[in-house]
Formats: structure tokens, sequence, C-alpha cells
């Protein structure tokens, strides 16, 4: 039988990581490109590394070059690891129960907009890394959340049935056009009401309360 995908958002879904992504990528950005920058209005909910980076450079009146961004890159995963040592990220309670759970019988994989060495970072940090295949789509792969997810199914070898769980409307958006079930988990910035506006196929309050979840899952 074909491996059964679940694609998982990370932050605001499995984990919040404090202030460590946030001052890490301003950090990057200093180091990067000589300007320290205020990362106080740039909101992460959704969002992807590129499309930040790209923001942040149009905000500094600075033109976009492949080695500059590759510097960034290659730079921020130091910087995040780092402050990831010093302050742990908070894992979501039922986190890791629905994920020892759902192993058992589905493969776990990534949609995020952290790029991929960042995710893993988080992941390992967090101490769930060890659940997830190194499948996904991920922030330095496109600014497009839909598109990664496509990527996600394309290097999954396109398996059907797939669920994507993310905590915005972005992960939403990326499970419908791309024929995925959307699980929307109340964790961030949005409540329920919101996400079943923008039409999850399930919404859950917490991985405490994730029954439904598990009963589509049949786990």
């Amino acid at each position: 039988m074909s491996a059964r995908y679940i694609f998982c958002d990370i932050d605001g879904t499995l984990l919040h990581a404090r202030s460590s992504g946030r001052s890490a990528f301003g950090d990057a950005f200093a180091a990067t490109y000589g300007v320290s920058v205020d990362m106080t209005h740039i909101n992460f909910a959704g969002a992807t590394d590129l499309r930040v980076l790209a923001q942040l450079i149009v905000e500094q009146n600075l033109f976009p070059d492949a080695g500059h961004e590759q510097r960034f890159f290659d730079l921020f995963p130091g910087f995040l690891d780092h402050k990831m040592t010093l302050e742990l990220p908070v894992v979501f309670p039922g986190v890791k129960t629905f994920l020892e759970r759902v192993s058992k019988h589905w493969t776990l994989g990534l949609v995020t907009g952290n790029i991929k060495a960042c995710a893993l970072i988080k992941l390992k940090h967090a101490g769930i890394g060890s659940y997830f295949s190194d499948i996904g789509g991920f922030g330095d792969d496109d600014s497009d959340r839909n598109k990664m997810a496509k990527l996600a199914l394309q290097r999954a070898g396109n398996p059907t049935g797939s669920f994507l769980l993310g905590d915005t409307p972005s992960d939403i958006e990326a499970a419908r056009t791309n024929g995925m079930v959307s699980v929307a988990v109340c964790n961030g910035q949005f409540d329920r009401a919101s996400l079943e506006a923008e039409g999850a196929d399930i919404v859950v309050d917490s991985f405490e309360d994730a029954d439904e979840l598990f009963q589509a899952l049949e786990v």
C-alpha cells in the first residue's frame, strides 16, 4: 500500500517559537545587508520566508540579487539555532500525543513558510523532529504557499487523499487548491469562526480536542 501523507505547517500549528524566529530573521538580514530592521510590523502568519525577505528589501530600498539572498539563507539557520538553544519553542498541548498516534499509520511531511533548514531546527528544538519525513514544501522553494504545497505532493509521489494541517486561511487555500483535505487548528491568530468561514474541511480547537480529526484519519 502506498504511503498516506499528512502535511503540517509548523508555527501556530505545532508550536510557538516565541521571539526566536523573528529575532533571528532580523539578525540575518542585518548581517547580510548591513541594515538593522524593526521586525515588529511583520506578520509571519501564513507568510513564507522568501516573501518576508522580499518585503524587507523593498521597504529598505535595496535591490534584490541572488548573491545576497543566498547569503541571507546561509546565515539565518545559525542565528535561529543559537536563539532556540537559549529559549526552547513551546509545543502546543496534545501535539506530541497526536504525532505519536498518527505516525504509526501516516507519513508526516511539512508545508511551511520556513526555509527547510530552519523548519528542521524548530522541530529539533521542539523535540518532535523524529516524527517527520524530509518530504515537504518549504519557504525557500517558493514565495507562494499554494505552489509549496504542490511541490510537497510531487515530492511525495502525488498521493491522493492527503491532509494539510495549518492555522491560517493560507493553509486552507493551499489545501483546497491542491485537492487536499484542509484541517484548521485554532492555535494561532485565527479563531474557529474565521477558519470555518474560510471553508476548512475540519476545524479543531486544539490537538487535545481532535476526535473529529482522528476519525477522519481512521486512527
